[in-house]
């Protein structure tokens, strides 16, 4: 692992570790992508809508898993670059036991407040009995969801980044072969599809605990006594997380904030519009995030092990893929934008022709979204946490939602759509200011 990690070239060694990543986090996003296509063509516009009403739990859910696992990462590629095996062992141990106690706390709070939490995002008469159908299928797994999701990026950070790859396919798989088989064989509707995702995570975590106790690990052991979570072994972990926690969390607020400005200027079918935008949008930042997963654990091994030089080639080079990708995406949303969007409509002209114009408007700035996603896991990745905290909350808070707030009052609903790509610019040229002086304060 150390000859890999220090010796191969930085651009080499990045796509080695960054085509696994993107594979695995891409097909990780299928799981939602798919429903809403299934649930938007099966089920139609006010289904589509209320199952993105429940998007903000989504990203909660998220944001926990990420706040654990990334943090986690990165501490165990940097005590593996260390030397010190015994201490990413233990905090391997600490990551399946913190998921085990949030995910029996956010079930027992998430069906207990279900529907008043769902009045707070959005949910209306129509769009109600879709959303809280669906999240009560969905809660009960959230042990299981933290485990599949958020322990993805720790098999990656111990030099195993194809078998990373591998099982996310194979949940994803799953997930795609099960939703039509739930929604139209058993005629289930959007629980049916919530059940699909679960199981589909239930087998990812058990693929991931088989690893991890069998011996199949190359270099980590899950090893019961260090399931009991232990403050100065998760503390460091947490701090580091906390960046990609913040991001995530910020959407939350961010999700709760646009569905009641979607209702207001554009009613249901702008939410319904604002789902098929959302997928859209994943589809395309998930392999910037993917990116950043593989690039974390290298640039931490290297961080570690002081090897600066190697540090600054690994970000540059993750700046020149990360736009390679955003301008591909971007690329695809001007010419086919109206074909993605009726990928999730059944039929509905005028869903397909909202959603395309939000869309082109929505993603206007991505290339610098993938600038800001690079410069973030740098300090991640060095454990620089309030710096990748503050960038995160430039982009989806600081900025953001002053930006919502007074745009829609001149523009309707394009200023809603607009307020994303100001944030996106403002955010990007900050974020490239703070890493230029960075970088020439280690000359």
């Amino acid at each position: 692992m150390k000859e890999i990690f220090t010796k191969t070239n930085p651009w080499k060694l990045l796509l080695n570790y960054s085509i696994p990543a993107v594979i695995a986090t891409s097909v990780q996003a299928l799981y939602n992508i798919v429903d809403r296509i299934y649930i938007g063509k099966g089920l139609g516009t006010d289904a589509l809508a209320g199952v993105t009403i429940t998007f903000p739990v989504f990203i909660l859910s998220i944001a926990i898993a990420v706040l654990v696992g990334n943090g986690s990462s990165s501490i165990i590629s940097i005590r593996l670059g260390e030397g010190k095996k015994d201490q990413a062992e233990h905090t391997l141990g600490n990551v399946f036991g913190l998921f085990i106690l949030a995910g029996i706390i956010v079930t027992t709070l998430g069906i207990t407040f279900l529907k008043p939490v769902l009045t707070l995002v959005g949910a209306t008469d129509v769009t109600m009995p879709y959303a809280y159908n669906y999240l009560i299928w969905f809660l009960p797994f959230m042990t299981t969801d933290f485990l599949a999701m958020g322990t993805n990026g720790v098999i990656r950070s111990e030099g195993n980044p194809k078998l990373a790859m591998r099982i996310a396919i194979i949940g994803t798989v799953l997930n795609i072969i099960l939703d039509p088989i739930f929604l139209f064989v058993f005629n289930l509707g959007v629980q049916g599809v919530a059940m699909a995702t679960s199981i589909s995570r239930l087998v990812t975590m058990a693929m991931v605990i088989y690893h991890f106790t069998k011996g199949k690990s190359r270099h980590l052991t899950l090893y019961r006594k260090y399931l009991f979570p232990k403050w100065h072994i998760f503390k460091p972990m947490l701090a580091i997380g906390l960046s990609p926690f913040s991001m995530n969390l910020a959407t939350t607020f961010v999700a709760i904030f646009s569905n009641r400005a979607l209702l207001t200027h554009g009613g249901s079918m702008a939410i319904g519009a604002f789902g098929a935008i959302q997928s859209i949008f994943v589809m395309f930042e998930t392999p910037l995030r993917g990116l950043m997963m593989g690039a974390q654990p290298v640039i931490g091994y290297n961080f570690g092990a002081k090897l600066h030089d190697r540090v600054s080639s690994l970000l540059k080079a993750s700046y020149i893929y990360s736009l390679l990708i955003s301008l591909t995406g971007l690329l695809l949303v001007f010419f086919f934008g109206n074909t993605l969007v009726s990928m999730f409509s059944k039929g509905d002209p005028e869903l397909v022709k909202m959603g395309t114009s939000g869309l082109k408007i929505y993603l206007a700035l991505i290339p610098l979204v993938g600038l800001h996603m690079m410069t973030v896991m740098y300090y991640q990745a060095i454990g620089k946490a309030k710096q990748a905290i503050t960038l995160n909350l430039l982009r989806k808070i600081i900025i953001f939602l002053p930006a919502l707030f007074i745009l829609p009052n001149y523009f309707g609903l394009k200023g809603v759509w607009a307020a994303t790509p100001i944030a996106d610019g403002i955010a990007c040229i900050i974020a490239l200011a703070m890493i230029y002086y960075e970088l020439k304060s280690w000359k």
